[in-house]
């Protein structure tokens, strides 16, 4: 949203006519980048102002290079020099008010990297252009030296071949002293860490060669800096041409180096700096093909050799201003590098792959780069993977509506497997329970199996017909769900959803690989105004064990009424003695062992007035048909849709098993009528 009306739209500047400068910031990038270049720009530049709220360093910035007027804040520079250009030199949480301000002026802008500390900010400083100008301009000099221009030119162009593979590496070295500067390191107020303040340069000319991209996946680390924010990233990132880069970002790195590769499919394009590049700095090696040549020709057709600089971009700026047309690096070639910053982090802090279209204001990622702090963003719901503590959680509403734990550690006894909980109602009610004392290796809500071919994936006692203390025994059949790795869900549907895919591996207590499972997991249907949220969960196990195997229950075993195997939550303990709905009709503990296509339950809490409604359903395109429902409210809450209620499901070697089931979380007790009527407004 535009904060102020511009003025009137830049027009083209009177021939001779020098811009107005003024520079905000008297620290070293102004000192040591900026004067120079403006200097070399002179007569069609001119400075008239200096802006710093150090009064003692604002003078000797001005007295030292001959600056007429030294002003206490850019609202007082704006008002008395009338700027026609303002150089913004400033840290990065300082940006975006100061840009809105000098484009509501009319001045146009160059900004120093990184522009904003979010995509949220550099959009606030575009709502703030004209349609004409004044515009703002990011400073990214390395695409603006002879070398770069040539490449990216030669790249959409064709004449080195398709892009394949890329490497943009940024291994820098800052000591603990460089963060004893109060603003660095820290989310609030730089924004992010080297991905963001050192290796955005870098990215900047692989995105002019490249073009968009398309997917990202990424991790990031702090290993040694004393900071909020990473030290080191590392990505991968797939562009819409199909070819593939890896990222790497470094402050940790004491032999620096700047690194740039371009493979195509005529030669490879290389060049290794610090923080700027001359032409002896890049090299071209052609490929075996025979149209190489034509290739290696094109690239060693240089002009003049102009470095990567501040000078060398500003020249393009100040033309841009004369001509009044809007300059490089400015509109969306400005946020090019910051959305893939953004995807960065993103992709980091979730664990899952992050395209485009994830990057809107509904995401938290938008607003901040750690996800967090905006209300409107928490609002909104969003997914966070830790990746230390191997959890992945889910806030809506400003409640965290679940935890999915995917390598938890837990006994061999129990079944190490992944499970979800706490489950949440929006209001924070929690729906689940870990580890009670009657069964502990119950875990909130899991997939599980108790038999399958003799093998126990559900945890403690197995049961076996006809043995002493009813049936249950320790067996050394106590298998493992392992999480394997995650995936990329799946696209393109008309509600997407927020989720993610994970692949998990069903092992033997003798280490032996019977099912190869891929998971899928999303969050769909959140209404805050409705109370309730929905989990999708979608599985598709496949048997890799070289034979037959065949899911039971204690039911198929032999036990009556005790089919659980599958899908299994286990409530809190103040759940006991809830009310049971089925479809069709059916109620209370009637309904074990029946089918029906859903299955409500609704408890009450603990510590708190209030009760929480359950609604379990399969989804009715999926082989089966309606679950055999496994159901107590005594002596305590559980639902299952089981897999193999009354008789042996079998899934012959190499197949597929699959199942989808949802579960509507709901604030409050629903009476059939609600419950009807909701489903009734959805697709299953």
């Amino acid at each position: 949203m535009q904060d102020s009306k511009p003025h009137a739209p830049t027009e083209t500047a009177a021939p001779g006519r020098a811009a107005r400068v003024a520079i905000v910031g008297a620290g070293s990038i102004a000192e040591l980048a900026h004067l120079p270049a403006l200097r070399s720009l002179e007569p069609r530049v001119q400075i008239v102002a200096v802006v710093d709220n150090d009064p003692a360093r604002l003078a000797d910035f001005a007295a030292r290079h001959g600056i007429p007027a030294a002003r206490g804040s850019v609202e007082q520079m704006l008002e008395l020099d009338r700027p026609d250009l303002v150089h913004l030199c400033t840290p990065p949480a300082a940006h975006a008010s100061d840009a809105v301000s000098c484009l509501a002026a009319g001045a146009w802008v160059l900004v120093e990297k990184p522009p904003a500390r979010s995509l949220a900010e550099y959009d606030r400083i575009a709502a703030a252009e004209g349609s004409s100008g004044p515009y703002a301009s990011v400073v990214f000099q390395h695409r603006f030296g002879a070398a770069g221009l040539r490449l990216a030119r030669l790249a959409r162009s064709g004449a080195l071949g398709r892009p394949l593979v890329a490497q943009c590496v940024t291994a820098w070295y800052r000591g603990h002293e460089y963060y004893e500067a109060p603003w660095r390191g820290r989310w609030e107020t730089e924004g992010g860490g080297p991905t963001m303040g050192h290796g955005i340069h870098q990215m900047d000319l692989m995105l002019a060669v490249l073009g968009d991209w398309a997917e990202v996946r990424a991790m990031t680390a702090t290993l040694d800096r004393r900071v909020e924010t990473e030290d080191v990233s590392a990505a991968v990132v797939r562009f819409e041409s199909g070819a593939v880069a890896t990222v790497l970002n470094s402050v940790l790195s004491p032999r620096e180096e700047s690194y740039l590769r371009f493979d195509f499919t005529r030669g490879s394009v290389e060049v290794r700096h610090l923080y700027g590049y001359r032409e002896a700095d890049w090299t071209f090696t052609p490929s075996p093909d025979e149209s190489a040549a034509e290739a290696a020709a094109a690239w060693a057709d240089q002009g003049p050799d102009i470095p990567s600089s501040h000078a060398a971009q500003l020249t393009h700026l100040v033309d841009a201003w004369e001509r009044g047309e809007r300059p490089p690096v400015s509109g969306s070639e400005g946020r090019a590098a910051l959305e893939l910053i953004t995807a960065i982090y993103r992709s980091a802090a979730t664990g899952a792959p992050v395209h485009h279209e994830d990057l809107g204001p509904d995401d938290p990622y938008y607003h901040r780069l750690d996800g967090r702090g905006c209300a409107k963003a928490e609002a909104a719901p969003h997914l966070c993977h830790d990746v230390d503590a191997a959890r992945i959680s889910v806030h809506a509403a400003g409640t965290e509506i679940l935890r999915y734990h995917y390598r938890p550690a837990i006994d061999p006894f129990e079944c190490p497997a992944p499970y979800f909980h706490p489950l949440r109602t929006l209001s924070g009610g929690v729906v689940t329970v870990h580890r009670p004392y009657d069964h502990r290796w119950h875990k909130g809500l899991a997939m599980t199996a108790s038999h399958l071919s003799g093998q126990n994936f559900w945890g403690g006692v197995s049961y076996v017909h006809g043995a002493p203390n009813g049936g249950y025994v320790v067996l050394p059949n106590v298998g493992r769900l392992e999480h394997r790795a995650f995936g990329e869900p799946e696209r393109g549907e008309s509600d997407p959803g927020l989720g993610f895919a994970e692949s998990v591996g069903w092992i033997t207590a003798d280490d032996e690989l019977l099912l190869r499972e891929e998971r899928r997991v999303r969050i769909v249907d959140v209404n805050r105004d409705e109370g309730h949220w929905t989990l999708e969960f979608r599985t598709a196990l496949t048997n890799v064990s070289g034979r037959t195997l065949d899911f039971g229950s204690p039911t198929v075993a032999g036990r009556e009424l005790a089919g659980y195997t599958g899908f299994y939550w286990r409530g809190p303990r103040s759940f006991a003695d809830g009310t049971i709905l089925a479809g069709g009709g059916l109620e209370g503990p009637a309904v074990m062992g029946k089918t029906a296509p859903w299955l409500a339950y609704t408890g009450t809490f603990d510590e708190h007035d209030g009760q929480a409604t359950l609604v379990f359903r399969a989804a009715p395109d999926i082989p089966g048909g309606d679950p055999h429902w496994f159901v107590r409210s005594a002596p305590f809450a559980a639902v299952n849709p089981s897999l193999a209620f009354f008789e042996a499901l079998p899934l012959p070697t190499g197949e597929t098993l699959a199942r989808c089931y949802r579960l509507t979380v709901a604030d409050g007790a629903w009476d059939r009528a609600r419950i009807v009527g909701h489903l009734a407004g959805r697709h299953w």
